[in-house]
């Protein structure tokens, strides 16, 4: 029997880092191996992807978090039950979001972990879409709170890059993409009093050039 599963390689950033959401599978195969957020197709139910999608994300408590369809993966391997295929997402929530199951892992932590089934490949094509769609538009942004300062978007940005950004270029790259809305109120603390932005939109912001590795 043919097997179609949807995938979410689900992440959120975390006292500056960033985490994968797993759960421990209590069935063969890979008993007690860790599993990212899956669903089988049910054709009864699921009358296209996005009613899969959407029924996935309830059943997490991620429902008004930010998804995209990353890639589809099928092969005769990656199943030691016969042939299977997985429609893998990439889900990204805020800090403030609670998953009703699972455990939250940092992604160092991951050579650690026994995967089920290639979810090893899963999770890489996962982070390679954050990655790269991230030096040419605002996804990193899903990741933050309803609100946030410019120098919290700013370091979202450098932690899923790997490096450092020219702040005051930065600032102009993200203020030209004309996405964010002063909410007339201030985050105070140690440091000067910062402005506090939320979305003006929920949608993913195309820069007007990709950044090339420091650049902003």
């Amino acid at each position: 029997m043919l097997r179609m599963s949807l995938d979410m390689v689900v992440l959120r950033l975390y006292e500056e880092r960033l985490e994968l959401l797993l759960e421990t599978r209590d069935h063969p195969p890979f008993a007690n191996c860790w599993q990212l957020p899956a669903l089988r197709i049910d054709e009864t139910r699921d009358r296209d992807l996005d009613t899969a999608r959407h029924r996935l994300l309830a059943e997490w408590g991620l429902g008004h978090c930010y998804s995209e369809q990353v890639c589809t993966l099928g092969n005769l391997e990656r199943d030691p039950r016969g042939w299977s295929t997985a429609l893998v997402y990439l889900c990204l929530v805020d800090p403030e979001v609670e998953a009703v199951q699972g455990c939250w892992h940092p992604l160092s932590a991951l050579p650690g972990l026994s995967l089920a089934f290639d979810h090893t490949q899963l999770i890489a094509r996962g982070l390679e879409r954050l990655r790269i769609k991230s030096r040419y538009s605002t996804l990193p942004l899903q990741l933050l709170g309803p609100e946030f300062t410019l120098s919290e978007v700013q370091r979202a940005f450098e932690i899923i890059l790997q490096t450092p950004m020219n702040t005051a270029a930065f600032r102009k790259r993200i203020h030209r993409a004309d996405i964010l809305v002063d909410t007339g109120r201030k985050r105070t603390g140690k440091q000067r009093p910062a402005i506090l932005y939320r979305l003006e939109s929920p949608c993913c912001v195309m820069f007007d050039q990709v950044m090339h590795g420091a650049e902003a």
